[in-house]
């Protein structure tokens, strides 16, 4: 389901206003509410609700895409400007550590096989 951005969590800036994460205080059409009102941009919170890798077409043929579930939404902000995009280099990161860890898991049980 993602990092939970803007549904399970969210940032709360000095001055009470909420935000889908720390990455995003600041950028005025990503604010939610403030704690005294609560969650007042419903439709937003659903866009993050929303925000996964069945939601990005560029993860559709990864293979990494159900370990990662889409990657950061304010990486994907900032590198496309849309939370529904993709952080290439973040992809290609996320990519190549999976692939280490699942080679070393292969490799124990191997080990363990012996």
């Amino acid at each position: 389901s993602g990092c939970g951005s803007g549904t399970e969590y969210m940032a709360v800036t000095p001055w009470g206003d909420l935000y889908p994460c720390h990455q995003f205080v600041g950028e005025e059409s990503y604010k939610l509410g403030d704690v005294w009102s609560g969650v007042t941009n419903t439709a937003l919170r659903e866009e993050f609700r929303s925000c996964n890798a069945y939601a990005r077409p560029a993860c559709a043929d990864c293979w990494a895409r159900l370990y990662c579930s889409g990657g950061c939404a304010a990486n994907a902000y900032h590198a496309s400007g849309s939370i529904r995009g993709i952080y290439e280099a973040g992809c290609e990161l996320f990519r190549k550590r999976m692939e280490c860890a699942i080679m070393l898991q292969a490799a124990l049980a191997e080990e363990a096989e012996a």
